[in-house]
């Protein structure tokens, strides 16, 4: 009798031992999966959870960066086209040291993505004031997009997109589920 009780006694400290890497683990997966290694970084691993029905023909960064089918790095020194690619204001662009985008490919009112990593993250909030009255002030050429959001990720990157309300809610929904609680909804606004 004594040794069946020994026995379960080590089998359920080994089984409680065995959860506990489980969870360790679990949680090595979640934090790699928050890490950032640019903003092109940022805003791929949010497109590659769209599915093969969600996504649309796309393309990233600057005309010297070009990616097709996901986001590209921005040369931030061009700040004539940083501004008129991605909306930031000319007197912004000191306050980044990366930018990149995701943009459609046929209309970028159908969506404009982007990213920037600040150099400073005291300064966020003003960024985004700068960063959200240049977009809602824009004259729009081609029609008009129907929402932005702009979003804080870990505290030091911010992410604008516009463009089409079902596309722009969607992306929302799959940024809020890759990068969790790091990524807070800082501005929200219907355009059109």
């Amino acid at each position: 009798m004594r040794n069946k009780i020994k026995f379960i006694f080590i089998i359920s400290i080994m089984i409680f031992a065995l959860s506990g890497c489980n969870k360790e683990e679990a949680k090595d997966e979640t934090t790699e999966m928050l890490s950032i290694t640019s903003t092109a970084d940022l805003l791929n691993n949010v497109w590659d959870t769209f599915s093969e029905d969600e996504k649309f023909s796309v393309m990233g960064g600057d005309y010297e960066n070009s990616v097709e089918n996901g986001a590209g790095i921005f040369n931030i020194e061009d700040t004539e086209n940083l501004t008129y690619m991605l909306y930031l204001p000319v007197d912004n662009v000191a306050m980044i040291d990366e930018a990149a985008s995701l943009i459609h490919s046929m209309n970028a009112n159908t969506f404009t993505g982007a990213a920037f990593h600040l150099v400073d993250p005291e300064e966020a909030d003003n960024f985004v004031v700068a960063l959200k009255e240049n977009i809602l002030s824009t004259q729009w050429m081609c029609g008009f997009p129907d929402k932005m959001v702009i979003f804080k990720v870990n505290g030091e990157y911010i992410v604008s997109v516009f463009g089409n309300a079902e596309i722009i809610d969607n992306f929302k929904t799959k940024l809020m589920e890759v990068y969790g609680e790091s990524a807070v909804v800082v501005a929200e606004e219907n355009i059109a």
